[in-house]
């Protein structure tokens, strides 16, 4: 009677672990974009996008310094409109990338990671990316993640589908990125 008490105990303990998130979530849940907005730092560039003084293009830029990280952004001044739809969803889009990452780091660890010694913790940490650079410049605009322990990077892409912004995984914008 105990075994079985113990088993049921243990499957629960278990489920409850699973339901926990291990990367973060609603990193821009509290961001006041609408004074972040103000603060930024509008300059002329050219259409290489070298700071030059009487350049045909301004850009807005404004960095955000959360305590982990630093989060960038730009785009054309008579796109700002545009910028602005996108910036409340970003929180949304973060989450449903911290999901996948989350879901991808429940698969067992390869055999080239054991090799170079790996251990469950170390692998964990490869999946830890956080928002860098959010460029409304580039067609598509797109939003970079770079990695916190390991050199490397990655690129979500965005257009606006029936006349709201979606997430994609490609620059054709084919493989949407689901919302939970």
């Amino acid at each position: 009677m105990l075994q079985k008490f113990k088993r049921l105990f243990s499957k629960k303990s278990q489920k409850s672990q699973k339901r926990e998130s291990i990367l973060p979530r609603n990193r821009f849940a509290d961001l006041d974009f609408e004074r972040v907005l103000k603060s930024g730092t509008r300059c002329c560039v050219d259409e290489d996008g070298h700071y030059v003084e009487d350049g045909k293009i301004t850009l807005f830029e404004f960095s955000i310094d959360f305590t982990e990280f630093e989060f960038i952004g730009d785009f054309k001044i008579e796109e700002e409109d545009q910028f602005k739809q996108l910036l409340p969803r970003l929180n949304s889009f973060d989450n449903a990338i911290q999901s996948y990452l989350e879901s991808e780091l429940q698969q067992p660890i390869p055999q080239f990671a054991k090799n170079l010694g790996y251990t469950q913790k170390r692998w964990e940490k490869t999946f830890y990316f956080h928002p860098w650079i959010l460029s409304f410049d580039e067609n598509p605009p797109n939003l970079r993640y770079v990695a916190d322990y390991v050199n490397d990077e990655f690129t979500v892409y965005f257009a606006k589908n029936h006349g709201r912004w979606r997430a994609y995984w490609d620059a054709e914008c084919q493989k949407v990125i689901e919302e939970s």
